[in-house]
């Protein structure tokens, strides 16, 4: 399955972070209410397996869980070909069009 958000296609929604390759990208932490999917946060990484397994992220996960009422999980774009710079600026373009801050979630397609 796919979710855009934004410009950009991302796989997932995942459950597990051995269901995404070790590979650098953007991720999403979503929460899924029935059909209706809303952005909680957005960032990059160098390895999206190893972030979506660390401390940070579960911490995140139990701060979401507390306001997400559905399901939460993470989405991926893969970004092998891309340096932490250009990610970092197509994660700030991301969030320009979707018009919100770093820390106001959003509606995903």
């Amino acid at each position: 399955m796919s979710i855009i958000i934004g410009r950009l296609e991302f796989e997932g929604p995942f459950s597990d972070p051995q269901d995404i390759r070790p590979e650098s990208g953007i991720y999403g932490i979503i929460c899924q209410v029935g059909e209706e999917y809303e952005l909680l946060d957005l960032d990059e990484t160098h390895c999206l397996r190893d972030c979506l397994e660390s401390n940070e992220y579960t911490d995140n996960t139990q701060f979401y869980s507390e306001t997400c009422k559905g399901r939460l999980s993470a989405v991926v774009h893969y970004t092998h070909d891309l340096s932490a710079a250009e990610r970092v600026e197509i994660k700030q373009e991301l969030l320009a069009e979707l018009n919100q801050p770093d820390a106001e979630p959003g509606l995903v397609h």
